[in-house]
């Protein structure tokens, strides 16, 4: 390279985009010639008509990203945000290990031009928060946001000053929200749960005694809005760093593919809104075999921290995680993970898809049990957490009636807020499931209202759309909710909870093998199935007729949920299978915790059933009831 002359340097202001190709080398080692031949054409069709129309420079390319130079930051934020949506619509028909996703990071500052080159500071700067950015997503400095006015339908959020590798003095970020928002004043907050629904939820994993000994499962999912890392003495609610898990060998593999599964964790877990996670530029600076984890939470400002090895025996691969609880110092979680690639088809996604799921249902059950015992925690996401606290500790009508006004409370402190709106419409269903209810209609209305202002706000949350996708079902607009969940699954993969919800709209429309075959994708996403799990596997082969197989998933839902639900489908299993004295057994259950309940109750808390659900109703579910002695009326 030749060396920079004194008479070839100039200056000026500019402002610089970098864009980075998510998952570069997955790409390549998939499919190398597909993937270049997938970039140039969406630089032909998509990226370069963009520059061109904001009067940008490519300077230049690399195979897995770019750098360019605009007269403006706003020309170079017009032109970001039109592309990651016009990729966010291009990968929709997309198979998810074939979709390209860029993140960008825009920064205005000084840079040095040596010919058609530019570098210093700011290209410097821009790099940075192009590696802060999520995937399809991007970050700008302070001086960006303060150059571009009102002619930009985005909102910012503050995640808050950032100390990066290589930049001595800290950067002012800002997210841009490509819904639409402007940034609230308070941390979003929003929860997943099960459709028809344990009252321990779909994640099924139990939560300590401090709840009085009741088991707690929900998705939490965490903030949108991200508070500045390493500047509270008091983290964020449900915030986590993952440091560099450690391979047990010094191969270069095995060292590439820590590094790998570290990267695509943190990727995977920041998809999700609810959990507030350090970026890994940040976490990855702390590595080694002595770690004070009480010193890292504080200057990544996080309350759990992640850590983990890797080994390969033979073709197998043995992954150990564990989670810590930094104000404490107690380990939250640990596991061994065991893959055999023969017997499991584990693919790169596998593992981190796998533990993102687990890390973040974790650090989500330790969340609900602070928040129920500390209710002087202030802000909007931790009156949600207590609303689910109540919600799950409580298996009467009083427990969703309690967490909705809860819920109401949190979107009084935070109208915007799609966590709370999503967790009232969640809510209002959660009333919903106890029977017939003279405000039903009104209920539906506001769960229609509820959600679709939540995807409104942010067409890229999850959670909004899924509870957007319940909210349909009980509105019989079966199409539109498997619309609204196959948009959840598009977001975020791992979210179990929404196969298992279209399983049950595969039921409801009378479809019980189809839902028979989601189920086992859900299942397959985490193979230690969830109480909620079990419950849609129980229902699907109670209503196919294989009523020896229903009441084997039909216990082990029992056994891992408190709910009604369980024990109505236990109760019609094991009469349809014949064995009427444990029938009787499960059938005085139900009616402890559900007193006077008959075959006409069960029809009409499902208003929106199709015909050929209320078919296999009677078919199934009435006559084994019957059986058992539970009265039509």
């Amino acid at each position: 390279m030749n060396s920079v002359t004194r008479s070839a340097v100039t200056r000026k202001l500019a402002a610089i985009l970098i864009a980075d190709v998510v998952g570069f080398s997955r790409h390549m080692e998939r499919d190398d010639a597909g993937t270049f031949a997938r970039l140039h054409e969406i630089r032909e069709r998509i990226v370069d008509p963009k520059i061109a129309q904001y009067g940008g420079r490519v300077v230049k390319t690399a195979g897995d990203g770019m750098l360019l130079e605009f007269s403006s930051a706003d020309a170079a934020l017009h032109c970001a945000i039109e592309v990651q949506r016009a990729m966010h619509a291009d990968n929709q028909s997309k198979p998810s290990d074939q979709r390209i996703e860029f993140r960008i990071g825009i920064n205005i500052g000084d840079i040095i031009v040596d010919g058609t080159d530019i570098a210093g500071d700011g290209v410097n700067v821009a790099s940075r928060l192009e590696a802060l950015a999520e995937p399809g997503g991007i970050c700008v400095s302070s001086a960006v946001r303060e150059q571009v006015h009102g002619s930009l339908d985005v909102g910012f959020a503050d995640i808050g000053e950032q100390q990066v590798k290589n930049i001595m003095r800290p950067l002012r970020v800002y997210q841009v929200l490509l819904g639409g928002a402007a940034a609230p004043a308070v941390g979003v907050d929003r929860s997943l749960r099960s459709p028809a629904k344990s009252r321990r939820g779909w994640w099924g994993v139990g939560v300590a005694s401090t709840l009085a000994g009741v088991a707690v499962a929900v998705w939490l999912i965490p903030t949108l809005l991200r508070p500045p890392l390493g500047s509270a003495d008091v983290p964020p609610p449900l915030s986590l760093a993952v440091l560099p898990f450690v391979p047990a060998s010094d191969s270069a593999a095995d060292r590439q593919y820590a590094e790998q599964l570290t990267n695509d964790l943190t990727t995977s877990i920041s998809r999700d809104r609810w959990t507030t996670v350090a970026p890994s530029s940040l976490a990855s600076a702390f590595t080694g075999k002595t770690i004070d984890l009480p010193s890292v939470a504080r200057q990544l400002n996080v309350r759990y921290i992640a850590e983990g090895e890797l080994r390969h025996l033979g073709e197998m691969l043995a992954v150990t995680a564990r989670l810590t609880d930094t104000k404490t110092l107690k380990q939250s979680w640990s596991a061994r993970l065991e893959y055999e690639p023969a017997t499991l088809a584990v693919t790169p996604e596998t593992v981190p898809l796998q533990l993102a799921r687990r890390l973040s249902r974790e650090v989500r059950d330790a969340e609900i049990r602070r928040a129920a015992t500390d209710p002087t925690a202030p802000g909007s996401l931790n009156m949600v957490l207590r609303g689910y606290a109540a919600l799950y500790t409580d298996t009467t009508v009083n427990g969703p009636r309690e967490a909705r006004k809860r819920f109401e409370e949190a979107l009084r402190l935070d109208p915007n807020s799609v966590r709370a709106l999503s967790a009232l419409s969640d809510g209002y269903e959660s009333e919903l499931e106890y029977g017939p209810s003279p405000d039903h209609k009104l209920f539906e209305q506001q769960m229609d209202r509820l959600t679709g202002r939540a995807v409104g706000i942010d067409p890229n949350d999850a959670e909004a759309w899924y509870q957007r996708s319940a909210a349909l079902s009980w509105l019989g607009r079966w199409d539109e909710a498997l619309s609204a969940s196959e948009r959840a699954e598009t977001i975020l993969p791992w979210g179990q909870g929404t196969l298992l919800w279209r399983s049950w709209i595969m039921i409801s429309t009378g479809r019980p093998a189809e839902a028979l075959a989601v189920v086992q994708r859900a299942v397959a996403v985490d193979p230690p199935a969830t109480g909620w799990g079990q419950l849609m596997t129980c229902k699907s082969l109670f209503y196919l007729g294989r009523y020896d197989e229903a009441v084997t998933a039909c216990e082990k839902s029992a056994g891992l949920n408190n709910s009604w639900i369980d024990e109505v489908y236990l109760t019609a299993a094991y009469a349809q299978k014949g064995d009427l004295s444990k029938a009787k057994i499960a059938r005085d259950e139900l009616l402890k915790l559900q007193p006077g309940y008959t075959i006409e109750r069960y029809r009409q808390t499902w208003y929106s059933g199709t015909p050929a659900f209320f078919d296999l109703v009677d078919k199934h579910l009435a006559a084994g009831l019957r059986k058992a002695g539970i009265p039509d009326k």
